[in-house]
């Protein structure tokens, strides 16, 4: 039966909840052909005995989409078929049809299927600008990451890019990776406030101010500042989060600043997994980012983590998010050791652990930058995460000694109040500076050497602290303290048992 419009508020009232019902239909949904059954079945409810709608090469979608209700083999009476276009008042996207067998439409019908008709062509018109800009945006970004990763003896690189499962919500998430003078690497990572074209834009920007203040630079804080001060200039200021670092390959070192960015991830060869440092405001929030260097040494078989937030933030559970990311790069971390052998892109296999085959809301970038050569000493910035990071390493060195495990705990408790000391007095009161740490061994002896760069002051023993060099004393066979006015060097001495 043809349900006419009859002069009464309440034909009004049905032809402006079809409008709605439409709008909301093709506005939130992500797939354009149960929108438009939604609002056929509407049509048919309301005005006529079916309706087709038939869209000609949606933007971002197959090359037809068509949805039918009511009886869609009906014949129409005289003056019982609409065919409008479907138009923003310039290109056509399909056409409506609406059939009734028994009567004609009236002119209050007509008018509200030209009126729907118009209102399907506006919001068809906005998808396409949409997926148009994403298109564009997401050809931009993707030209924009590097094409080749810098390839160095003894360290690896890898890295993977995953856009949103929604196509129209591209943001301004990338990674860098590339050669500085004197040998060194540089690496960046970051996202762009915002989405789409724009979003796009500036991340090129910074990428590429990022490669340019790199090559003079002398620290990596300097790097960020100079591109905070770009971001700066920008009306309105836009805002970015990232990290810069400087990687050493020779010495197998990494410095980093970071600004308002997720922390890297540190994981070692036996699975131990750590954040290291971060802090510091997102690029274009302040005049200066007072930003300051992180160093680390990335040890042999390790790897260092950097990754976007889209990775860590899909669940809108950062908490959460943090540990599952954790818990994938220790168990890849663990399964490459049982291989034997790296995985093809250990970046796209993180991804795939994390998403589990379920669609991402934001961008998810992450840059791997995998060591396979020996090192021969360690840096760390005086942090108390390196306490863990050092016994982790210090304890792999001893097994491979075939230093005993009771013994290696002694050693290894001894170790850690030696950095524990560092980490607290050295720099009291000031900036962490540096702690290095060096592993000698001739086949009769083992010495761990703990060095600071910092000024300790007068010592005080209170009750229940102030006993670490006590303990470290009672643990080894030999401990020996060195200050001078630029360093303390403790150096720490175990017999080695007959293998």
């Amino acid at each position: 039966m043809v349900r006419s419009l009859d002069p009464s508020a309440e034909r009004l009232e049905r032809v402006l909840d079809v409008l709605l019902q439409a709008d909301r239909a093709l506005t939130n949904s992500q797939e354009v052909g149960g929108a438009l059954s939604q609002i056929a079945e509407a049509v048919v409810y309301n005005f006529s005995e079916s309706c087709e709608i038939d869209v000609d090469g949606h933007p971002g979608g197959p090359d037809r989409v068509r949805a039918t209700a009511g009886e869609v083999a009906v014949v129409a009476a005289p003056g019982g078929e609409i065919a409008e276009a479907l138009t923003d008042g310039g290109k056509r996207y399909g056409t409506i049809t609406c059939r009734a067998s028994k009567s004609g439409f009236d002119d209050a019908t007509r008018k509200a299927i030209k009126v729907l008709a118009a209102e399907l062509g506006i919001v068809l018109a906005s998808q396409a600008t949409i997926r148009r800009e994403h298109r564009i945006a997401d050809r931009l970004q993707r030209a924009l990451l590097p094409g080749q990763l810098p390839v160095v003896p003894g360290v690896e690189f890898h890295a993977a890019y995953l856009p949103p499962g929604d196509e129209a919500e591209i943001g301004g998430d990338w990674f860098d990776a590339f050669d500085l003078p004197n040998g060194r690497i540089g690496i960046s990572i970051g996202g762009v406030a915002g989405r789409g074209l724009e979003a796009a834009v500036i991340m090129g920007e910074v990428r590429q101010a990022i490669r340019a203040a790199a090559v003079g630079a002398d620290c990596a804080a300097t790097v960020l500042e100079h591109v905070n001060q770009i971001i700066a200039l920008r009306e309105p200021m836009d805002m970015a989060t990232a990290i810069f670092g400087i990687y050493d390959p020779e010495s197998s070192t990494l410095s980093y600043v970071s600004a308002g960015h997720p922390p890297p991830l540190i994981a070692l060869a036996n699975g131990l997994v750590r954040g290291l440092p971060s802090g510091s405001l997102p690029l274009g929030c302040a005049d200066t980012l007072e930003a300051r260097d992180w160093t680390f040494t990335i040890p042999a078989d390790a790897q260092v983590i950097f990754y976007t937030d889209g990775l860590v933030e899909n669940e809108r559970d950062l908490v959460a998010g943090e540990k599952r990311l954790a818990e994938a790069v220790h168990d890849l971390m663990l399964r490459r050791q049982e291989l034997g052998t790296p995985l093809k892109n250990q970046a796209t296999a993180l991804q795939e652990r994390i998403f589990n085959g379920h669609s991402n809301r934001d961008e998810a970038s992450v840059l791997i930058l995998s060591r396979t050569a020996p090192v021969e000493s360690y840096l760390f910035s005086a942090v108390p995460v390196v306490a863990t990071i050092a016994r982790a390493i210090v304890g792999d060195e001893l097994a491979a000694l075939g230093i005993e495990h009771d013994r290696r705990f002694g050693i290894l408790v001894a170790l850690g109040e030696a950095i524990a000391n560092a980490i607290e007095h050295a720099y009291h009161g000031a900036a962490p500076g540096l702690i290095r740490l060096k592993v000698e061994h001739d086949g009769r002896h083992v010495a761990l050497v703990v060095e600071d760069f910092g000024c300790w002051k007068p010592f005080v023993r209170g009750e229940d602290r102030g006993r670490g060099i006590e303990i470290m004393h009672a643990i080894m066979d030999g401990v020996q303290i060195c200050s001078t006015r630029e360093s303390t060097q403790v150096v720490l001495k175990a017999v080695m048992e007959p293998r």
